[in-house]
């Protein structure tokens, strides 16, 4: 899988500035291929929240497959291959389909050597992976991943807590995952790998505003929480030709992925394996009831 298309999404008032950027600017004249294509729908402006630009008819037109949502700001020292890498090994295999693939976000510390004080957060809730059969490679990101479980912004969470006078934790998300780590340091990068079937999901809840926060964290927690799958209309994503109680709650994301293995051994079919060998130095002797096979002339 590589990136076959790059879409520059602007608002009209800015595109002029940009084509004349991307023709003139050295920096970006000489970038790779594939070259970036400009659209600047006429409804969108610079208040127009971030899942409502996913919902414009001239983005959707432009979207054919999986794709990835880049901020207009980045600044990252991370390798984009090793993202793509990350979401092809790991989050594509989560739905048990190659069809029906999860999603990949990326966040990242706010504490440290650069930390900016007064810098944005975000609240998250993560669960650790399954470990892995294969043990990933030196540069693999997969020891840094993790599953969302739920995602909000500090602001959001403050105000949850200020009118609740605590944090409310639900049952249910303790009866899925009985070790979970809360993170309240982390912000959103806004950088989304998402798979194509997401924009139905936008489209169904029309109410979303925010990517990171609203459609994110309502995925995250139709992992767990009753009866979400069918209130977001998940059900009918996954399983259009299936009835509303075939899916069961928390079958959406990584958690489908059990439903095969199920049915499969994936296991088994892996071309990776441990087994411990007998060499010719510790191989042992035949039992002295044994007689050795005798050779066999050539015909």
């Amino acid at each position: 899988m590589n990136i076959i298309r790059i879409t520059l999404i602007t608002p009209p008032s800015s595109r002029k500035a940009i084509e004349d950027a991307l023709s003139r600017n050295p920096h970006l004249t000489s970038l790779p291929l594939p070259r970036a294509d400009i659209l600047a729908p006429e409804s969108l402006s610079q208040n127009t929240a971030s899942a409502e630009i996913l919902r414009l008819p001239e983005v959707q037109a432009v979207i054919s497959g999986h794709f990835l949502v880049l901020p207009c700001d980045l600044l990252s020292e991370m390798s984009g291959e090793s993202l793509l890498e990350t979401w092809m090994v790991q989050a594509a295999g989560m739905i048990g389909s190659p069809a029906l693939p999860g999603g990949l976000g990326v966040w990242f510390p706010t504490k440290g050597e650069h930390a900016v004080k007064g810098e944005e957060t975000n609240f998250l809730i993560t669960a650790q992976l399954p470990r892995a059969i294969v043990p990933p490679h030196q540069d693999s990101l997969r020891p840094n991943l993790s599953q969302v479980l739920y995602a909000t912004t500090t602001d959001t969470l403050n105000d949850i807590t200020e009118d609740k006078k605590q944090f409310p934790i639900r049952h249910g998300l303790l009866r899925k995952h009985g070790r979970i780590r809360m993170l309240t340091t982390t912000r959103d990068a806004h950088v989304y790998l998402f798979p194509y079937w997401i924009l139905d999901f936008i489209n169904q809840n029309p109410t979303f505003d925010s990517i990171g926060e609203e459609i994110i964290g309502w995925w995250a927690k139709a992992t767990w929480q009753d009866g979400l799958v069918p209130k977001l209309g998940l059900n009918r994503i996954l399983e259009p030709s299936s009835s509303p109680d075939d899916i069961k709650d928390g079958d959406t994301g990584i958690q489908a992925s059990a439903n095969i293995e199920e049915e499969i051994d994936l296991t088994s079919m892996s071309t990776t394996h441990v087994s411990n060998l007998l060499t010719p130095a510790n191989t042992p002797p035949p039992s002295s009831d044994q007689t050795p096979p005798k050779p066999t002339p050539p015909p």
